[in-house]
């Protein structure tokens, strides 16, 4: 054999180790990952490190599943006559390949079913004492004009925000997690730009980086209904603190 023919065959058989090295690596990760998996509480999901362990470890086994393929098909291709691929050992990756995405969709499929349920459980989760204040007001006054507000924002600053309102004796504030209800009555109907300005300078003012609001401007009583709340509860997502929209 030649000098030449002798450095493809430890090149060949440095592949070969290292093939050898991926699987194990991947068998040996396999007990913890699938822990990780099966570990799943039904109201509230996985935890948010069970989730980020998931899916970093999902992700470093993809990387290690395409190097082992790359691996193999060097050896059943160039290498070929220097080295035998291991078929025992090719059938084991590719079985591991099986058992990681089986696991991995479970977790996905449990995740995907707790956040429905977590949505559900936010979208029932409405301000009862709002609810219940609005339809006592609306019903002495049916065309009271008013506002509504719905804050969104961590708590120190929602609960700042709350102390620097005066409610009147018609008002109401609520508090639910995450969020700030207001119901302002007797509140004549500006203009959305002037409405708009008057509450980032009133409510926002050194807040303004860390909470988001929606206004709601209300004619009459009968627009103060649960999907009302819901509406605008819709309406924050995806804004940026900072914002006040008008409904």
């Amino acid at each position: 054999m030649s000098l030449q023919e002798m450095n493809i065959k430890r090149q060949a058989q440095s592949l070969e180790r290292n093939l050898k090295g991926v699987a194990h690596l991947l068998e040996e990760k396999y007990g913890e990952f699938q822990q990780l998996c099966r570990v799943f509480n039904p109201k509230r999901g996985y935890s948010p490190t069970a989730i980020r362990d998931i899916k970093e470890t999902y992700k470093m086994v993809s990387a290690k599943l395409a190097e082992a393929r790359a691996l193999q098909q060097l050896i059943r291709g160039k290498y070929r006559a220097f080295v035998q691929l291991d078929q025992q050992l090719q059938r084991g990756v590719e079985e591991l390949s099986l058992m990681y995405r089986k696991d991995y969709r479970f977790f996905e499929q449990n995740q995907s079913t707790a956040e429905r349920g977590q949505q559900v459980r936010r979208e029932k989760d409405l301000p009862t004492r709002l609810l219940s204040h609005l339809d006592a007001v609306c019903g002495e006054s049916p065309f009271l004009p008013s506002l509504l507000l719905c804050i969104q924002g961590d708590y120190s600053s929602l609960h700042k925000l709350q102390e620097r309102v005066q409610l009147g004796e018609r008002d109401i504030c609520e508090t639910t997690e995450g969020e700030l209800w207001f119901f302002l009555a007797g509140v004549q109907q500006p203009d959305a730009s002037s409405l708009q300005s008057t509450l980032k300078e009133t409510l926002l003012q050194g807040h303004g980086k860390k909470v988001k609001g929606v206004a709601l401007r209300l004619t009459k009583g009968a627009d103060a209904r649960e999907e009302t709340l819901r509406t605008m509860r819709q309406n924050l997502t995806g804004m940026k603190d900072e914002e006040i929209k008008i409904l």
